[in-house]
């Protein structure tokens, strides 16, 4: 899958990941360079380089090697956050060579006692689950705390993966999922290239609005009635701000799956995630309750049969024109919680954010108590305020669904 995008996409965005450690009080520097080693020899997917070789893409797991910690003082400068942003945004965007090394480590020193240790991976080795473990085990290793055995190393998922797919599983994959997409087409949605960008002009739209704290606990209380997780409530109100911003009521849109249903691999880092098209129909006058319903039924089918990425589905599966990544949802931090998703770590993460890997990106993204929903978009694609229209829809809508559970979806 990441592949594809970063052969189709790649030229425009760099597909590195960033795991980001605020370190207060004194630094152990040599505790922190034994923290980094033991974090490589630890896990296979940090030292794996891949090469091409006539035509065929291979994985090679290095043996462990030292790895250097490249190191920046913004403490000088009046604004050392701001430098320090700055920085961390012209790492994360700087490709990384992953024939030479999957990985770099950065050291940022802001202050006497404030560090910040920055993890940039290429997406190859590291995925939003991993990332979570990343950020707990380059900590534990710090301090000299217990980790759990890792069962398994990435390439022995690999290969059991190979197996599921290419095996006897293969067809009831495939059986599923053009079960759920037959006759589904791709969204038809307002094109803006007839207005030029103005030189000079970002060529990505970042629209984010804020869900209070009063509305954030109705939606996960709305959950729980439910019997389901945040994830069904918020895609079903994409759903429906997709429904009113194009008029179409049957609707296919992508997302991603953690894709480790196997114990062995809780605590292997790699890329595993998977994306899945989900499927669902808007009927105007029904509760929001039916439809929260379906999205679960919809979800929780898919996470069992999460093992077949989209794009090994047969050319034609959904119809219309376009790619069937072009309008991707995201609820950040939905596989697994991450240590660097609280106080400056978070605002960290939004150079992460700030980055669109897809024609339409819509991004929900719990900040304590509060959720931000946010739209990253193609400028070529999309005008802002349309952007700025569709997010505005859905903070509505989620205050209504609240506010009047019981009142029909139109």
């Amino acid at each position: 899958m990441l592949w594809l995008m970063d052969h189709y996409r790649g030229h425009r965005n760099s597909l590195n990941e960033q795991v980001v450690w605020h370190l207060r009080g004194p630094l152990d520097r040599a505790a922190l360079e034994m923290a980094v080693r033991r974090l490589h020899e630890r896990h296979d997917a940090l030292r794996t380089t891949f090469v091409t070789r006539r035509r065929q893409f291979f994985q090679v797991v290095n043996d462990p090697q030292p790895v250097a910690i490249t190191e920046h003082d913004v403490s000088d400068g009046g604004q050392p956050r701001l430098a320090a942003r700055d920085v961390l945004t012209a790492e994360l965007t700087t490709p990384i060579d992953v024939s030479l090394w999957p990985t770099r480590v950065m050291l940022l020193r802001l202050a006497p006692e404030h560090h910040v240790v920055v993890l940039t991976m290429h997406h190859y080795v590291s995925d939003d689950w991993s990332n979570a473990l990343l950020s707990r085990d380059i900590r534990a290793l710090y301090a000299g705390e217990p980790l759990p055995e890792v069962q398994w190393q990435y390439p022995q998922w690999a290969a059991w993966h190979r197996e599921q797919v290419e095996g006897e599983r293969g067809p009831v994959l495939t059986d599923y999922w053009r079960q759920q997409l037959d006759g589904a087409r791709l969204l038809q949605l307002p094109q803006a290239a007839q207005v030029a960008r103005t030189p000079g002009e970002p060529a990505s739209v970042c629209v984010e609005l804020t869900v209070g704290p009063q509305v954030a606990a109705g939606l996960r209380a709305l959950a729980r009635q439910h019997r389901t997780t945040l994830f069904p409530v918020m895609l079903s109100l994409f759903y429906l701000a997709l429904q009113r911003a194009t008029g179409q009521s049957d609707l296919t849109v992508a997302t991603l799956f953690a894709n480790r249903a196997r114990p062995e691999v809780a605590d292997t880092v790699g890329f595993f995630v998977t994306m899945a098209l989900l499927r669902a129909q808007v009927k105007p006058g029904e509760p929001l309750g039916d439809l929260v319903r379906r999205t679960r039924s919809v979800v929780m089918g898919g996470l069992r049969h999460q093992e077949l990425p989209s794009q090994l589905l047969p050319p034609g599966t959904v119809g219309g024109e376009g790619r069937t990544d072009d309008v991707m949802f995201h609820l950040l931090g939905s596989m697994m919680s991450r240590a660097d998703m609280a106080g400056d770590e978070l605002d960290d993460l939004e150079a992460q954010l700030d980055r669109s890997r897809f024609a339409l990106e819509f991004v929900v993204v719990p900040q304590g108590d509060d959720l931000t929903a946010l739209v990253l978009c193609e400028r070529d694609r999309f005008l802002p305020e349309w952007a700025q229209a569709l997010v505005k829809d859905y903070v509505e809508l989620a205050a209504a669904a609240v506010g009047q559970p019981a009142a029909p979806v139109g």
